[in-house]
């Protein structure tokens, strides 16, 4: 095996397929990154058993030139370091199981370990897409849920996100029982399905694919398989049944509030560092009083107590009511909106709010918040 690659094509390789191993692996070998250099094309796979990355490098002659083909499993770590510290050019030769690297001047000897002891991808019949979305599309509904999604290991179908696909929309739902985030995009489907997928390893995947290239999506009982140019990424689905949520979103409200998001976005994480200091930095709890004007202010604490406020540009309904709310809950979901304006959508102190863009096109996004209870 040898190779002359630049280091930003293999650098931006190496970053893509890097974020599912596992200091914790359960195999030596996962601690590596596979190589597989054929003709025309290196392809790198990385893997932490549950989820698998492949990125393939086509060769051109400019970026990468391959001289020998061959394959082996290269220490991921500690090969990224040196990656990142080279010049603009890179050569590997393999002999036996010992890498020779040579970038300007620097010269170095890597063990690696056998190819063949590398667990084999999973098999899916990867020819017809369940469905397809632009790059841009497919990060937008994960940014918008991935976040909601539960960190506690006590329902484990809670760190997942619902994949509920219909024949006219694909609806993406996540929850962790205190917040809800769910996006329903129009979109034709000849197949009805649901899945739920690690939201961890979603999050993961969609900061590596490249928006500008659609992403396919195949799915079997087991497992899923997301294609996106020249990136594969394989994740093992969660078992059991995801709760339906659809009775948790109230159809009516007593008002609705429409806001500027970066206004209300501001003054919230203004008071949140007042009110973090209630809770040692825990939940950050957060009252908002709608009368003539939206203030949004702290309650007592060591530290002292703080107030701001927003001014609304529209509300149906009551114009005199408080609820209160975690902080950090609320700034999570309007960063997840990507619009001007939201809606807040206030039913009771005691029961879900939403947060809503004042305008909704081909994606509609909700995002609900239980309040909390003050005394």
């Amino acid at each position: 095996m040898k190779i002359e690659i630049k280091k930003d094509t293999l650098l931006d390789a190496l970053n893509k397929v890097i974020k599912v191993i596992s200091t914790k692996a359960s195999l030596p070998i996962l601690q590596g990154i596979l190589f597989e250099i054929e003709k025309d094309e290196i392809r790198l796979t990385a893997s932490d058993h549950s989820n698998t990355i492949q990125h393939r490098i086509p060769a051109d002659g400019e970026a990468l030139d391959i001289i020998e083909t061959g394959k082996v499993v290269i220490p991921a770590k500690m090969f990224i370091e040196i990656v990142k510290k080279s010049k603009k050019s890179i050569t590997l030769t393999l002999n036996n199981l010992v890498l020779s690297y040579k970038s300007g001047r620097s010269q170095m000897e890597l063990n690696c370990l056998d190819s063949n002891e590398y667990p084999n991808l999973p098999e899916i019949d990867a020819k017809i897409p369940l469905f397809s979305l632009k790059g841009n599309q497919f990060n937008d509904c994960i940014k918008k849920t991935v976040f909601a999604a539960s960190e506690s290991e006590t329902r484990p179908i809670l760190q997942g996100v619902l994949f509920d696909i219909r024949k006219d929309s694909i609806h993406l739902i996540s929850t962790d029982s205190h917040r809800l985030g769910s996006v329903n995009q129009k979109w034709s489907n000849q197949e009805e399905q649901q899945f739920v997928v690690p939201a961890k390893a979603l999050d993961n995947i969609s900061k590596s694919f490249d928006i500008l290239q659609d992403v396919e999506v195949f799915a079997t009982q087991q497992m899923l398989l997301l294609k996106n140019g020249q990136t594969i990424f394989y994740s093992r689905l969660l078992e059991g049944n995801y709760p339906d949520t659809s009775r948790l979103i109230p159809q009516d409200f007593k008002s609705e509030v429409t806001l500027n998001r970066t206004e209300l976005l501001d003054s919230i994480d203004r008071i949140k560092t007042l009110a973090s200091s209630a809770d040692n930095n825990k939940s950050s709890i957060i009252k908002m009083h709608v009368n003539g004007v939206v203030s949004v202010s702290t309650h007592q604490t060591e530290s002292g107590k703080g107030k701001d406020e927003v001014v609304y540009s529209n509300l149906n309904g009551e114009d005199d009511f408080t609820i209160s709310f975690t902080g950090k809950y609320v700034i999570d979901a309007l960063k997840a909106l990507d619009c001007e304006e939201v809606v807040f959508k206030y039913q009771d102190s005691m029961r879900p709010f939403l947060l809503i863009p004042s305008e909704q096109k081909d994606l509609d996004e909700i995002q609900l918040i239980l309040p909390v209870r003050t005394y």
